[in-house]
């Protein structure tokens, strides 16, 4: 029998199309023994939500037969026909409606950030495993069939030696002087900046490439970072990171808005050979080139799936949450809030401090 799940998909900007895309292709190839329906959109604007089933091509035929409906938040969170939440929204939006979502007894995938700060996140984690319910950071990169295979022959195999050194760079000239100061890359009250939004893939591949362990088994690191506010909006646009495990082993961290980086974006470094990682959006890792030291044929891979990949990550929990599991054990809770440890001790070196911190900082 297949996994049935039923979402509601709460936000309906770009990120919710762009996953909801995916589960009506996944629907229609019907090939992986997984049916996503999705029953609600939750919105403020009624039109909107009516614009985003149609953008998004949501039908009979890709979506069980079910219409979806559009519906302010209060009914959002207690509708009954939803059995999961998918949070597309802003980040500084998330403890509040994360925390709706699972006092109305809903399962919650949640956009990353997952929280502001890692304060915020504990209590959400808690309040999901006192409510039984699963909860999981949508950290999509690290479910990409390219990160299972990379890792693969990284850690298991071998082919790149020993790795020594890691450069992920996430950069994109944001237009920033032409922004509304409203907009959330600049304002300071929705969490602004280019760490949150962009710096944690940076983070996060470091996570994945430099260390095999997750969450609470991770191998020991320490970092030091650089943060340049910015004069007129107090945020950051330009941040670096190094970091270094007890192995030795090194990372050079980047996220940037005031420059478009160039391909490839990640380069991994190991005493046999090279990987290098390219794509249209460094938090897709949809290809990879690994070339070797003594001149054999490179091995290479390439995400021709047609998913924008966010499929993956829900596939996943559709498994999870069938097997009666309130984490993931590839992005579990703990993991959260390791990354979302380094971020707050980065802002609080360079004294970036959003409303939301309170006594954090």
């Amino acid at each position: 029998m297949p996994i049935t799940l039923r979402w509601g998909i709460l936000g309906a900007g770009n990120i919710s199309s762009q996953f909801v895309h995916d589960l009506v292709l996944n629907n229609s190839r019907a090939d992986s023994g997984i049916i996503h329906i999705v029953r609600s959109i939750g919105c403020s604007s009624t039109s909107k939500g009516q614009d985003f089933i149609k953008d998004c091509n949501i039908n009979s035929t890709n979506n069980e037969g079910i219409a979806p409906v559009v519906q302010s938040y209060d009914d959002f969170y207690q509708n009954p026909e939803i059995d999961i939440v998918y949070v597309g929204t802003p980040h500084t939006f998330h403890k509040v409606q994360v925390t709706k979502s699972l006092e109305g007894g809903k399962h919650v995938l949640c956009e990353k950030p997952f929280t502001v700060n890692k304060k915020d996140a504990e209590k959400l984690f808690q309040l999901a495993k006192d409510k039984k319910l699963f909860l999981m950071e949508a950290v999509w990169t690290r479910f990409f069939p390219s990160i299972k295979l990379l890792k693969k022959y990284v850690y298991e195999d071998k082919v790149i030696g020993d790795v020594h050194r890691l450069f992920s760079d996430f950069a994109w000239n944001a237009d920033i002087p032409n922004l509304e100061p409203t907009n959330r890359l600049r304002d300071v009250n929705l969490g602004g900046g280019s760490l949150l939004d962009i710096g944690i893939y940076s983070i996060t591949y470091s996570r994945i490439l430099l260390d095999n362990a997750v969450g609470e088994s991770h191998t020991k690191f320490e970092f030091k970072s650089f943060m340049s506010l910015d004069a007129r909006d107090g945020v950051d646009y330009n941040t670096s990171i190094i970091v270094q495990y007890a192995d030795g082993k090194q990372g050079i961290l980047s996220c940037c808005n005031y420059t478009t980086g160039k391909m490839p974006f990640l380069r991994l470094e190991g005493t046999k050979g090279v990987v290098e990682m390219s794509s249209d959006n460094p938090a897709r890792p949809r290809q990879f080139k690994i070339t070797f030291d003594d001149g054999r044929d490179p091995i290479e891979y390439k995400d021709e799936s047609g998913y924008n990949g966010f499929i993956y990550e829900a596939n996943a929990v559709a498994r999870d949450i069938a097997a009666g599991k309130i984490e993931n054990d590839t992005m579990p809770a703990a993991e959260t809030l390791l990354v979302m440890e380094i971020m707050d001790k980065i802002r609080e070196d360079a004294g970036l401090v959003y409303p939301q911190d309170g006594q954090l900082i």
